[in-house]
């Protein structure tokens, strides 16, 4: 049995997490923490941290720590689930890394390059396993994208287009998975006071949306990213310090990505995914991120092409806490893109992005 704990609460995810975790046979969450860091707590509105915590406990798991770090000491877990605010995410690698703990980091890895290079010092150096999780990994039709692009069936990739939106983490009519109902409403106010809409722990939609344009970037089109020009603003939430709508361009040699997302505009009304323009063709993703997806692929003639049959992906493809645990009892490598190594390929995508766009210039993508 797999000993888990959660610490942070900040990330709405942490809901489906702890369900993930409940239901998962060879995995026990044997402990939840708090780990602070001096955001001003508004009332426990759904999907806020108060409000996260509460729905952990009180279905998931009642032991709960105010010190992260005396839960660690304490209950030894074997893995770790953060989801604290962005910026809290070194400090807590760290010490679950002096304690030879492994950890999984909800996305994305960090706030900036040089605080994943933080994260991983402390991962090389003390040996631990670190992951991160991106939802879109436990998407089938994302992997049926994925393998028509790796047989090519319409030629090689020359652009990948990304667009993404919703009308903020707890805007009007907001949804998480792991629960049923819909962010309940809040004042501006209270939104100002959030971590999400202070550029300081974390917040905006660069590192919520722009991330998984990144994270395509680097998974569907290889290597070889050069640079970023990319453009974000604050368009329509004042009561915020962070950028609310953003468009960036990835440049390689030969190919690119176009990447856009918004906090001002829900998924439902505009199209959403990725589609990959190829030399012969293009593929498609199809029905928007929640409107039954799937993915069509057509040549250049604007003619229907078979996709490739998908392999039964299985449970080990439902969810990280799945993911990991037939990881750990089959001996099955972590999939590429959850890794270390190719987490901090995209932070360095994503950190020129974000770069450029407050530089107001074409930003080199580090090493």
């Amino acid at each position: 049995m797999i000993k888990a704990a959660i610490i942070g609460f900040a990330h709405m995810h942490v809901n489906e997490v702890a369900l993930y975790i409940s239901e998962q046979p060879d995995t026990e969450l044997v402990a939840v923490a708090d780990a602070p860091t001096g955001v001003e707590q508004i009332a426990p509105l759904r999907y806020t941290p108060a409000w996260n915590k509460q729905n952990v406990c009180e279905n998931y798991c009642s032991n709960y720590y105010d010190s992260y770090t005396e839960m660690l000491d304490k209950e030894k877990p074997e893995m770790v689930y953060i989801l604290t605010e962005n910026c809290k995410k070194p400090e807590v690698v760290e010490e679950c890394a002096k304690r030879h703990i492994n950890v999984c980091i909800e996305k994305p890895i960090a706030v900036s390059f040089e605080e994943a290079q933080r994260i991983e010092k402390a991962v090389k150096e003390s040996g631990i396993t670190a992951v991160v999780n991106w939802p879109v990994v436990w998407r089938p039709y994302i992997h049926k994208m994925k393998k028509a692009l790796d047989e090519k069936i319409v030629g090689d990739p020359i652009k990948l287009r990304y667009i993404n939106g919703h009308t903020g983490p707890l805007g009007k009519g907001a949804k998480h998975r792991g629960v049923s109902a819909k962010a309940e409403e809040m004042t501006d106010e209270q939104r100002a006071k959030t971590w999400w809409h202070n550029d300081v722990y974390g917040g905006g939609v660069f590192l919520d949306i722009c991330c998984y344009g990144c994270f395509f970037s680097k998974w569907f089109m290889g290597e070889g990213e050069k640079s970023v020009l990319s453009y974000g603003a604050n368009l329509n939430t004042p009561y915020g310090d962070t950028e609310d709508n953003f468009a960036a361009i990835v440049k390689y040699d030969g190919k690119m990505s176009v990447i856009e997302g918004t906090w001002t505009t829900p998924r439902a009304v505009i199209p959403s995914g990725p589609m990959v323009l190829c030399t012969g063709g293009v593929i498609n993703c199809t029905g928007g991120a929640e409107n039954a997806p799937d993915v069509e692929c057509y040549d250049i003639y604007g003619n229907l092409v078979e996709m490739p049959a998908l392999d039964e992906l299985g449970d080990k493809y439902k969810n990280m806490p799945c993911h990991y645990a037939n990881h750990i009892k089959t001996g099955e490598p972590i999939h590429e893109m959850l890794s270390l190594d190719a987490n901090m390929r995209v932070m360095a995508i994503l950190d020129a992005a974000i770069k450029s766009s407050r530089g107001g210039s074409e930003a080199k993508i580090l090493d």
